[in-house]
């Protein structure tokens, strides 16, 4: 990519209906209309809203790898000749002779519709039974999206930083998380999103729910989706209702930043490759 050249973000948020997959697809398309963008970022299982639906229904809203969340997001980086970023719940066909729990598994899709990388969520959480009712991942694989090291995330996935440090230490530009924090941990999300982009020296791109106004939960979400720059800077942030942020980005300002503050160069902690390993899906590798 040329020096100088911008990576335009679009961040689709908003909040799906309950295991209403079909018309949450719809809403999704609706929203990125005829807008342009490089590179597309949906909320966390935006498809299915699972966490409403309740950790119960996992298994039932599953899908195989040519299910309806996947062909969208397929379809969609084709039309838009853009990447494509978003979760779903997968099937696990791991053990062929008996069913075992689904993943939350990220995947990310080039201009050609080409599945470039899949992340199985590491970290699932125990209160809310994610941990009971999925089965976790063990790799993070990064993939080049136009030509710069990406890496995408689940929300829970933000809180440790051990995963997003690694990825970092392996000279990772893009770093791409998939949100859905309500809105009385709504301060927690920007200062995860600054402090994973400031101590790793990288971009880091948030897409959250939107709060609805039709919600009548106590503790909706937030919104608030948003993008930091390598110093910890917040370039752009939107409210709480649906909407599309699109902004331009500057990739080089991760090297610029990296060759001012050594900060990744002198740390004491070295690329172990405990998680991020290159994703064998990426036809660029």
């Amino acid at each position: 990519m040329p020096l100088g050249s911008l990576v335009r973000i679009a961040l689709v948020q908003f909040t799906p209906q309950p295991a209403g997959r079909e018309q949450n697809l719809l809403t999704a398309s609706a929203l990125c209309g005829q807008k342009k963008a490089d590179v597309w970022l949906f909320p966390h299982l935006f498809s299915v809203g699972a966490e409403a639906a309740g950790v119960e229904s996992f298994s039932r809203l599953a899908e195989d790898e040519d299910g309806p969340t996947p062909s969208f997001l397929k379809k969609l980086a084709m039309e838009k000749k853009a990447y494509a970023i978003g979760s779903y719940l997968a099937k696990n066909t791991t053990d062929k002779k008996k069913p075992s729990l689904p993943f939350v598994r990220s995947v990310a899709y080039n201009a050609e519709g080409i599945r470039v990388a899949s992340y199985d969520q590491i970290h699932l959480s125990s209160i809310t039974g994610e941990s009971i009712h999925l089965s976790p991942g063990t790799r993070l694989p990064f993939f080049d999206c136009l030509t710069f090291r990406s890496a995408m995330i689940n929300s829970y996935d933000l809180r440790f930083p051990e995963l997003a440090r690694e990825f970092g230490l392996s000279w990772g530009f893009f770093l791409f998380v998939q949100g859905a924090f309500r809105q009385e941990q709504i301060h927690q999300w920007d200062a995860l999103l600054q402090a994973r982009a400031s101590e790793n020296q990288m971009f880091v791109i948030g897409c959250n729910f939107s709060h609805s106004p039709d919600s009548n939960e106590e503790n909706p979400f937030g919104g608030h989706s948003a993008v930091f720059d390598p110093a910890g800077k917040k370039l752009h942030q939107a409210g709480e209702n649906d909407q599309v942020l699109i902004l331009d980005i500057d990739p080089f300002a991760v090297e610029w930043n990296r060759n001012r503050h050594q900060y990744l160069t002198d740390s004491k902690m070295k690329l172990a490759h405990r998680f991020v390993f290159e994703s064998e899906e990426d036809p660029d590798k």
